[in-house]
């Protein structure tokens, strides 16, 4: 069975494209469209990484970071922002809030399963 992602982004668009990526290379995943929808799945599901806008609606992408670091069974899930913020402050106000890394869109989808495969394999 394939490690599960949790995809959070407030762009339809960004499901249609990352989703079938992701499943193809046979991840498990989940997607939610707010930080408050997403952090019910990320309770429920117990993702192995969680990929994350910065800009949307509700909670804000570096707050949700934050706020699942501090619950003890969703803290050491791994998180890559997946933005089209890319300024030197907000990589690292990014990685401040917990995040591993971080990539910029539009992301080329091998430079993404690379990153993933990186930091929780297959």
């Amino acid at each position: 069975m394939g490690k599960k992602i949790l995809l959070v982004d407030d762009d339809p668009g960004i499901h249609l494209v990352i989703v079938p990526i992701l499943s193809k290379a046979g991840y498990l995943v989940v997607s939610a469209k707010h930080g408050e929808q997403a952090l019910h799945l990320a309770l429920d599901e117990r993702p192995d990484l969680i990929i994350l806008d910065v800009i949307m609606p509700g909670i804000k992408g570096r707050d949700f970071c934050k706020k699942i670091k501090s619950y003890d069974v969703l803290k050491d899930i791994a998180v890559i922002f997946l933005t089209a913020k890319n300024s030197e402050d907000d990589i690292k106000a990014e990685l401040d809030a917990g995040a591993v890394t971080h990539l910029t869109k539009p992301v080329n989808p091998a430079d993404l399963l690379k990153t993933i495969e990186g930091i929780i394999g297959k």
